[in-house]
This record gives structure tokens, C-alpha cells and sequence, in this order.
């Protein structure tokens, strides 16, 4: 019997507030190879001045065999087309097949009310389950920036010999940056020199909007296979998938995650179902659960969850892209584009845990930001706050200073040259690892080496130049474990 199951990965999940953007994916209804829902969000944008870029919706398809029930792997898949009827919104296919971008089709503001989403699979659906995800992302245009903001200590990007920003232009993309005394004073990048194929953030991409989130994690848990489930459990031992209800998979700084539905590992092997449980109430997934809270994961979870969303790990190069865009660098600047550190305590949040929670007005900076406190992402933004008020890069994207670590690839003496473009193919091995070609290997690396991979910009667990755009000082910090409220974001390229 065909079962039809809708999962929504969505930063703000639950509806009732204009400071969230509530992405809403309708029921679908399935037509031989055919997926039809309706879409709707708030605050899309489409703009052809400033920044010259649009807001669009990640979405992708999941499918499962149902020949044994709950014993199958969810896998991804590929489509041959999309479309959205009407004429506000347009849907374009990736390159690969692995999901459509939804945007606005024409320059324009506002609410984008109900409309109809079309997506064709390769193949017939049958009497396979199916899941629909979508998750908001910003497209950052292809264009020059800098790098570095002209401080004098010894973390950030230069020009190598001096203490000046450095220009990424076409020509250092198409021929490649070369050695880490180009873009670093004291040498401190790449052990081997960086080539043309590093993305260096001249070219466009999209990145997610906000942090990864405890309902998104949850999300794509709930697809995973017993196995896959067990190697991602911070305690094998204590805390299996056979757990008893209410025990908690992941927990911090205000979110929970927990087993909803505990599996089996007997002769029928079934995975567990989590949910979100803020309140620890052993009812799940309310509106107070803390579903829009950003999720705190080691890097294994992190590299499994892009891969598995079929999105890649951004570069240092292309956060501080996404972070100040085309504009000339501001020394000890915040994602906001000033070094303004006034503000009010957004300890006083309003509506704490709920899907309207909801921080007193911007530039809150470093000092007012209680360390290691992180809040519903997207909390700084209004439909009328500008981007300083908002808390938003150049290019509106959210969270960059604050909340949880920014993981990026980069770091000081290792080599990360062989990183490329290739985005996650929406699938993971047996043993819940990301298996992209050219990402850091988690496997092959040992855990400092990997951890250094990804260093971590602008979280809560910060103050004041440890928050700002260029500052460098955790490139060389970690062990791969969870810790300090280690999460981010990923990208995708075209």
C-alpha cells in the first residue's frame, strides 16, 4: 500500500510570526512520476541593486521501497524536471539532478503566498514512501571581495606582506591563490598551495540562511537506517536507538532531542523515530520545543548532514564573502557590516523557546551576547529591519555573528588544496559517514587534523574581535567532538 510521508527541513517551522520566514511545504499528491505540493514563505526577495541577489527554497526528495516495512533505507532522488505554476516563481533544476532551487522569477518584495510545486523522478513512484524537504537559501552572485579587514594580529587574511585585505578576483580564482604566503603574513593557510579548483568564493553559490536546526536534524535522522542511527549516538552504549522513550540523543543550550519511538534490533531491525522536547515533557515536536534552536554537532554529524541534504561545506574564503559581500572592509567588523557593538542584553528575549522568539532590536554585539546562549535562528530580523537592525550580511543571510560556529574549510599548515566544489549526492554510507570525493576524510585523518579543517567564526561562546568577520583564532582549535556550540551551515554550488 503506497504511504506518502511529508517531512519539511525548515529553519522556522511553526507558523505565527513575521520575524520568521516560515517556509511551508503542503501535503503532496503523486502522479505516476510526478510530486505536486503547494510552497509558501515570508520575506522573499528578488532585487537587482546592492547585493543583486534572491532568497529560493533547497528542496529534494527522498524516497523509500516499502517491500519491508521500516526496514528499508530512505534514499535520495534524482529528478529529471520541475516547475511552479504561475508566474512569480520559477524552479531550477541542479546541474546534477539532486533538487530544484524555487525563487522568484522577476525583481520583487514580500510574502509569497500558496503556490504549486511540480517535480518529476526519474522513475515511477509507485507504491514507494516519499519525502519532501526543503530548507531556505540565499544565492551569494559571483563577484570580487576581499579577504582580511586590515587587523594586525596574526590570524587574518592579508596580502602576504602586509597587513592589507586581500582582492579575490576572477583572475585569482581561474589561476588558483598558490601558496599561504599570498593570502597570510605568517604563513598561516594551507600546507600546500591553494589551486583553481578551491573554491575561493569568487564563483556564486547558495548558502543555507540560517544554522543547521534541531528540527532539521531531526529531520534527517528520522530517515536514517538503525545502523546509520547507532554511529551517529554521541554514547553507543548509553544511548542506542533502543533507548526508552524520553531519553535524549542530543542536548544543548536549550534544545533536546529524543527518542520519540525507540527501534528494534532484533530479527526486525527498526530505526528509532526522535523528536524535538525543549520542555522535556515527553511530548514532542510543540511549537515550544525548541525546533528553530541551531543543533549542536561534531563534525562527522555536520559533514553527514550537508552530504546527505546534497549541499557542501563553505570555505573561510566564501564566509567572508557571504559576510561582507562587495563592500570595502571595515576593521573588526560583525557580519552586519559595522564594528557597532551597542545593543541591549538579548538575554532578555522574548518568548524564549517558542516559534515568535523574538531579540530586542540590533547591532547587539559581542558583550551583549551572554556566551555559550544561543537563540531561535533568524530571532534579530523583522519584515521592516534593515540589515544592521537585522543582524544580516550583505547579502541577507542570518546568524553569521552569533549563535553557534561557523565551520569552514580551511585552517593553519594543513592540506586542504584538494577540496572542490562537488556537493553532497544526498547519500551516506553504512557507517553514517559523508563519502563527497575531495572532502577532508574523517575516516582517513586523524581527529585533530580534521576538526582543523573546519575553523569556527562567530559564535555566542565568543566576545568582542573573537566574533568578527575576519578573525581566525579557532582555525587551529578542536577535536571533532561537540563542544562550545559547534554547528553551521552549508553552500551549494551551481
Amino acid at each position: 500500500m503506497k504511504k506518502i510521508t511529508l517531512i519539511i527541513i525548515c529553519a522556522l517551522t511553526v507558523i505565527s510570526s513575521s520575524k520568521a520566514n516560515n517556509l511551508i511545504i503542503g501535503t503532496p499528491t503523486i502522479n505516476g512520476a510526478n510530486i505536486s505540493f503547494t510552497i509558501q514563505w515570508e520575506n522573499s526577495w528578488n532585487v537587482t541593486s546592492g547585493p543583486s541577489n534572491w532568497d529560493a527554497v533547497w528542496i529534494f526528495v527522498k524516497r523509500q521501497t516499502c517491500d519491508q516495512s521500516n526496514q528499508n533505507p530512505w534514499a535520495h532522488a534524482d529528478l529529471s524536471s520541475g516547475s511552479v505554476s504561475g508566474s512569480i516563481l520559477q524552479a531550477d533544476l541542479s546541474s546534477d539532478n539532486k533538487g530544484v532551487f524555487v525563487r522568484r522569477s522577476a525583481p520583487g518584495m514580500g510574502n509569497i503566498t500558496q503556490e504549486t510545486v511540480t517535480l518529476t523522478l526519474g522513475s515511477a513512484i509507485g507504491a514507494d514512501n516519499i519525502g519532501v524537504y526543503g530548507m531556505e537559501m540565499v544565492n551569494v552572485p559571483e563577484g570580487q571581495f576581499y579577504v582580511g579587514d586590515g587587523r594586525t594580529d596574526l590570524n587574518g587574511f592579508t596580502d602576504g606582506t602586509s597587513d592589507n585585505p586581500l582582492l579575490i578576483n576572477s583572475t585569482k580564482q581561474s589561476s588558483g591563490l598558490g601558496a599561504s604566503s599570498v593570502y597570510q603574513k605568517q604563513n598561516l593557510g594551507s600546507s600546500v598551495a591553494l589551486p583553481s579548483t578551491f573554491p575561493l568564493g569568487y564563483n556564486r553559490f547558495y548558502c543555507m540562511k540560517y544554522e543547521i536546526t534541531a528540527a532539521q536534524y531531526v529531520a534527517f535522522l528520522n530517515t536514517l537506517t538503525y545502523n546509520q542511527q547507532l554511529k551517529l549516538q554521541e554514547d553507543i552504549n548509553a544511548t542506542p536507538p533502543t533507548s526508552p522513550v524520553g531519553t535524549s540523543m542530543n542536548s544543548y543550550a536549550g534544545y533536546r532531542i529524543e527518542v520519540k519511538t525507540p527501534g528494534t534490533s532484533t530479527t526486525s531491525i527498526t530505526p528509532a523515530v526522535y523528536g524535538c522536547d525543549a520542555t522535556d515533557d515527553n511530548v514532542f515536536d510543540q511549537s515550544n520545543d525548541g525546533l528553530g534552536l541551531p543543533v549542536s554537532i561534531r563534525v562527522k554529524d555536520f559533514l553527514t548532514y550537508l552530504d546527505w541534504a546534497a549541499i557542501r561545506p563553505m570555505t573561510e574564503f566564501e564566509y567572508e564573502k557571504a559576510c561582507r559581500g562587495t563592500l570595502t572592509p571595515v576593521l573588526n567588523e560583525f557580519s552586519w557590516g559595522t564594528s557597532d557593538q551597542t545593543g541591549v542584553q538579548p538575554y532578555y528575549n522574548l518568548n524564549r523557546l517558542s516559534p515568535n522568539e523574538s531579540l530586542p532590536s540590533a547591532p547587539f554585539g559581542p558583550q551583549n551576547v551572554g556566551q555559550n546562549y544561543v537563540w531561535r535562528v533568524g530571532a534579530t530580523a523583522t519584515a521592516a529591519s534593515d540589515r544592521v537592525h537585522a543582524a544580516a550580511t550583505y547579502y541577507g543571510i542570518l546568524d553569521m555573528t552569533g549563535n553557534v560556529f561557523e565551520r569552514c574549510i580551511g585552517g593553519w599548515n594543513w592540506d586542504y588544496s584538494g577540496f572542490t566544489i562537488n556537493n553532497g549526492d544526498g547519500n551516506i554510507d553504512a557507517n553514517a559517514f559523508a563519502n563527497v570525493i575531495g572532502w577532508p576524510s574523517f575516516i582517513n585523518v586523524d581527529i585533530n587534523t580534521i576538526e582543523s579543517y573546519f575553523p569556527r567564526r562567530g559564535a555566542s561562546a565568543n566576545r568582542s574581535e573573537g566574533m568578527s568577520v575576519s578573525n581566525r583564532q579557532w582555525a587551529s582549535f578542536g577535536n571533532g567532538e561537540k563542544s562550545f556550540l559547534t554547528g553551521g551551515r552549508g553552500v551549494r554550488s551551481f
